[in-house]
């Protein structure tokens, strides 16, 4: 403090809460409970893109959302709901690019400064997951379009940070990616959780059902057994089974359609035989 000081503490300066004037009586503090909360509802909502766009296994570590991160965001985008910012850790987007473009090499974390590949890659990703991201929030609706915003006249303030932290199967490393909300967005963000449950379901209905998350069963095996064996069977016990060459994928026990598994790079994946069936 300087001049003539009123109030008289020990507290140092950086552990102060500083209120935001924008903040007082508006339910900011939802945002970063609702965004953990979706993401251990759907861990793999990120994760999926990577596996089936790049064939990348990645796990879900922690979600953390911040108030302010000293990086600036790599990527920033004008959304109709507002400005949203998109950065990633350079393992992971190296590791992306890799496997995009069929690359054996595994990404180094000593590499010369990023390339123009990268770059295109690291917008490319920004677009998708913030889209992504945007659905997992607002019951299956996005942000609208994405246009590429440069302005260096006008430093955009972000309310929140979002990371996600991820670990890879393939390289064993972890990395981070990180989504930005400007403040028009998180108003829009928390006028929407504020508003009547009859508010929540805006939008078209098909739309919103189409982005449910459910849970499909692949039988990769099979074993008839009497009932006594079964009953008779212990801990450590073995059975012999053979994996059936064709697997039927099911959602609550009714079949979609008929896969095969492979393995590639130590993961398994499954692919498609048939079209999927409708009712």
């Amino acid at each position: 403090m300087t001049g003539n000081a009123k109030v008289h503490h020990g507290v140092p300066a950086e552990s102060l809460t500083r209120l935001k004037p924008q903040k007082l009586g508006r339910h900011y503090h939802k945002i970063p409970l609702y965004i953990r909360e979706l993401s251990s509802k759907h861990p793999r909502i990120i994760s999926d893109y990577f596996l089936r766009n790049y064939r990348i296994n990645l796990e879900l570590n922690n979600v953390v959302v911040h108030e302010q991160r000293a990086e600036a965001a790599e990527c920033i985008y004008r959304s109709p709901l507002g400005k949203v910012g998109f950065s990633i850790d350079r393992p992971l987007l190296t590791e992306a690019l890799e496997c995009y473009y069929g690359g054996t090499s595994l990404p180094s974390h000593d590499t010369p400064p990023i390339s123009t590949s990268e770059q295109r890659m690291r917008s490319r990703l920004g677009v998708d997951i913030a889209q992504i991201f945007a659905r997992s929030i607002l019951a299956g609706a996005t942000f609208g379009e994405l246009t590429p915003y440069e302005n260096a006249y006008v430093e955009t303030v972000w309310e929140y940070v979002a990371e996600f932290r991820y670990s890879s199967h393939m390289t064993a490393t972890q990395s981070s990616i990180f989504i930005y909300l400007d403040t028009q967005l998180v108003d829009e963000l928390t006028s929407r959780l504020t508003s009547p449950s009859s508010g929540q379901l805006s939008g078209n209905p098909i739309e919103q059902i189409k982005h449910l998350p459910v849970h499909l069963d692949c039988v990769i095996a099979a074993l008839q057994m009497p009932l006594s064996q079964v009953l008779d069977l212990r801990l450590g016990d073995i059975l012999m089974v053979r994996l059936l060459e064709r697997c039927d994928v099911q959602i609550n026990q009714q079949k979609l359609f008929r896969g095969a598994l492979f393995e590639e790079d130590g993961s398994l994946f499954l692919t498609s035989l048939e079209s999927v069936k409708t009712p």
